[in-house]
């Protein structure tokens, strides 16, 4: 029953859009199924991808998938790791022909930046080409190649983060298809409550097309890549400049990303090595902000004055697209001994687990994300509360090659995150809510916002998706 299906919905969509329709072995397939950072994802295969050319035609095509009750997904960048999250048995929504960048003038008339306008298919590294050469910067990914989409639904870290909360938060205007076949703008003056339940509830309402965000003058920024190895004494060093950084009077122009990994090709100390991004939102060398991280002995380092997009062009751990990945995550409050707790864990549990033997060109790795206050207290989508206390984003990343060990793998990580999680769960400083961009399915993302903002999510859900395509057919987190 399921193929055929599929089989009806692909015929009607190929005879209304005979150009948008891919089916398996036709090249632009081939290409568009590649596109994929979890090549895991590659391997699921639909049944037809659906390639619209803009947001009418993404709404007409929407409207024939509710109408038949097909399953569907939606991708945009296609980095989320999570296998079938964004790629579907039936039929994927590939956005990548919606790749247009604009810019636009201020509405207001008091000098301010221009807007920027784009499509949903774009990455991050296109729109930083398009605003550097006017020196114009936006909250966006700290890599090129991540898809805009995804990232703002669920709210996006950026470089400027601790200033501008979570990157969703700059974004003024979202054009947005329906399951009804219509198009409508959200803003914060038209369909407000859409608006506000777009900065970070995800693809649950509908399929955003284009997306309005405000810029900011900014032409030249510090920052880059230290690299340290993981002994005891610098991963304490880390850890606690990492916790020291989000408390007190923080200096919203720094940024750090704090990520560790381990394979044994890499590693020959048998340590794990430290990655430390660090960005700096001014023309200011080596910022006190940053001392902490500053400090420590690093066997290379590659901070400097640059832009936006040239710090975008950091190969942070193994960010290709040739290999299967997976993301497993959680937030807690604690001290700079919980983490090391957490770190020297990991990595015990890691080589003792099986994940080299299963795949010997696997890679492991962990990595935190600050939540400042910007990002953890206020009243938008993300936040926990106007009175909410920092918090930390931790969140496992396994890479590998062999697909034969992708199940095993999967299980491996499973093992690992229950016992890391157990850990602020003993401490009490367990925080609910984890940011879904770093999450898996398993994780707790929109079930642990506070109540009141899920049944706001819930009811704006039902007022332009009433028959819930978005919670019923496509996969993804559900509010529920």
């Amino acid at each position: 029953m399921g193929d055929l299906l599929h089989t009806q919905a692909i015929e009607t969509l190929s005879r209304a859009f005979p150009h948008a329709v891919l089916r398996p072995g036709e090249p632009r397939y081939e290409e568009e199924n590649g596109r994929f950072w979890n090549q895991d994802n590659a391997d699921v295969r639909p049944a037809g991808i659906v390639a619209p050319g803009d947001a009418d035609e993404t709404a007409k095509i929407l409207q024939v998938l509710s109408d038949t009750k097909t399953p569907f997904a939606i991708r945009s960048g296609g980095y989320m790791p999570v296998p079938g999250f964004n790629t579907s048995p039936s039929i994927l929504i590939s956005l990548s022909r919606l790749t247009y960048v604009s810019l636009l003038p201020s509405p207001s008339q008091d000098g301010e930046t221009p807007l920027v306008k784009f499509g949903a298919g774009n990455t991050w590294g296109r729109i930083y080409d398009a605003l550097s050469p006017h020196g114009l910067v936006v909250p966006g990914a700290r890599s090129r190649p991540i898809g805009v989409g995804g990232f703002l639904l669920y709210g996006g870290v950026s470089h400027f983060y601790a200033s501008v909360g979570w990157a969703c938060e700059a974004v003024t205007e979202f054009e947005v298809a329906l399951a009804s076949g219509i198009v409508v703008t959200a803003n914060a003056t038209q369909n407000a409550d859409l608006f506000w339940a777009l900065k970070g509830g995800g693809a649950n309402f509908g399929v955003v097309t284009s997306f309005t965000m405000r810029t900011r003058k900014l032409k030249k920024l510090w920052g880059g890549v230290r690299v340290a190895v993981g002994t005891q004494l610098t991963a304490l060093q880390v850890f606690t400049a990492l916790h020291e950084g989000i408390q007190g009077d923080v200096d919203e122009k720094a940024h750090v990303e704090v990520i560790t990994f381990y394979s044994p090709e890499t590693c020959g100390s048998g340590d794990a090595l430290f990655v430390l991004s660090l960005a700096y939102a001014a023309e200011v060398e080596n910022p006190v902000a940053l001392k902490g991280f500053l400090d420590i002995e690093a066997v290379s380092d590659g901070t400097r004055m640059t832009t936006q997009r040239d710090l975008a062009e950091d190969d942070k751990v193994n960010v290709g697209y040739d290999k299967r990945g997976l993301f497993r995550a959680f937030s807690y409050r604690g001290s700079a001994e919980l983490t090391l707790d957490i770190y020297s864990t990991y990595y015990a549990l890691v080589k003792a687990s099986g994940l080299f033997d299963a795949d010997p060109s696997a890679m492991a790795a962990l990595l935190w994300l600050p939540a400042g206050r910007n990002l953890a207290a206020g009243t938008g989508v993300m936040a926990l509360g106007e009175e909410a206390e920092p918090y930390l984003s931790c969140s496992i990343c396994m890479r590998w090659s062999d697909p034969s060990a992708s199940a095993r793998i999967h299980a491996i990580a499973d093992s690992i995150a229950e016992k890391l999680k157990k850990k602020p769960r003993d401490a009490g400083a367990f925080v609910t809510f984890t940011y879904g961009n770093i999450a898996g399915v398993q994780d707790q993302t929109f079930s642990g916002l506070p109540e009141k903002t899920r049944r706001r999510l819930s009811d704006v859900a039902r007022n332009y998706d009433p028959e819930g395509v978005f919670q019923t057919q496509v996969p993804g987190f559900k509010l529920a």
